[in-house]
């Protein structure tokens, strides 16, 4: 396990790219030990690794065109998808690197289309 602060959570540092050579900074990923993330609006390729850990883990290939991506980053796994009620919760990272935990989504295929929404907090402590 890695180094939890003092609300539990981790942090991972999430790079995107759209041809798997030049990265870019995609944000910070704060999670629970285990616990899954959402991002929005990834590139075609995404790396990841615990702010701990100076080496990255093996870049992921998106594999649909769904607009949202589920990381498994303790088991460097990726998959493109629409969220559901099991994915509640969970936290989201957006592009520039803010970030929130899902509190609901809905889509519809005619017009494709979705809305959700994300609760973000803070803290001056």
């Amino acid at each position: 396990m890695g180094r939890v602060n003092e609300h539990g959570h981790e942090c991972w540092i999430v790079e995107t790219s759209k041809d798997g050579e030049r990265w870019r900074f995609f944000g910070k990923a704060w999670k629970r030990p285990g616990e899954q993330v959402l991002l929005h609006a990834v590139p075609r390729y995404v790396r990841f690794r615990p702010e701990w850990e100076k080496d990255w883990r093996e870049p992921l290939e998106r594999t649909s065109d769904l607009p949202m991506t589920l990381l498994l980053m303790e088991a460097g796994a990726r998959s493109e998808l629409w969220p559901d009620t099991g994915h509640v919760g969970l936290p989201m990272l957006l592009p520039g690197g803010e970030e929130g935990r899902l509190l609901r989504f809905e889509h519809r295929d005619d017009p494709e289309e979705w809305t959700y929404t994300l609760e973000f907090r803070g803290s001056r402590a």
